[in-house]
């Protein structure tokens, strides 16, 4: 891979940077996991390009749409920058599908809801990435099958609301993104 593709950390929304309430999409819902900041700063001032990466199947199950999802998101940086003034992600990707959807434009077996990897080869080619030297911190299976999917180092994390089994293929298990940044660096390629 050539010296001039950039590392990234892929980070799942729901469970690693708000709390998981189960589809949530109400800016008033909005929880930030603790000290998920924290572990943004870290990441943010290593280098590391960082991509938000997540599943909205109640877009396509007709429980909220793609502007409440962008206004989730507006919301989720907003709180953010209160911390780390200026502070953006260098994507965003978002699969609002589900193959058994109540939205016909938005229920198909698509490629890039994970653990498929369409989102992560859009932002690789976005943002000239090394998926080889990149890492996907989420709090499911389908994270972690992602990131492998994609030829990449993943960590679960376990505290960020709702709790789901735990893979036994991921790098590490921790409690929140703070523990992950800790392994993403003392583990950089």
């Amino acid at each position: 891979m050539s010296e001039s593709l950039r590392k990234a950390v892929f980070l799942d929304r729901d469970g690693v940077l708000n709390v998981d309430l189960g589809y949530t999409y109400k800016s008033s819902d909005l929880k930030l996991v603790p000290s998920m900041v924290d572990g943004l700063k870290i990441l943010a001032q290593s280098g590391y390009a960082l991509v938000m990466i997540t599943n909205q199947s109640g877009v396509a199950r007709g429980l909220f749409t793609l502007a409440h999802v962008e206004d989730f998101h507006k919301e989720l940086l907003r709180q953010i920058r209160l911390e780390i003034p200026g502070f953006d992600f260098d994507a965003v990707m978002i699969c609002p599908h589900h193959p058994e959807g109540a939205v016909p434009e938005f229920s198909i077996d698509c490629q890039c809801r994970k653990p498929g990897i369409q989102l992560v080869t859009d932002a690789q080619k976005i943002l000239s990435l090394d998926l080889s030297k990149s890492w996907l911190v989420g709090d499911k299976s389908s994270d972690v099958d992602c990131a492998l999917n994609a030829g990449m180092r993943a960590i679960q994390v376990t505290r960020g609301g709702k709790q789901y089994s735990q893979s036994k293929k991921a790098f590490a298990l921790v409690p929140t993104l703070l523990d992950a940044a800790g392994i993403i660096i003392n583990n950089s390629l």
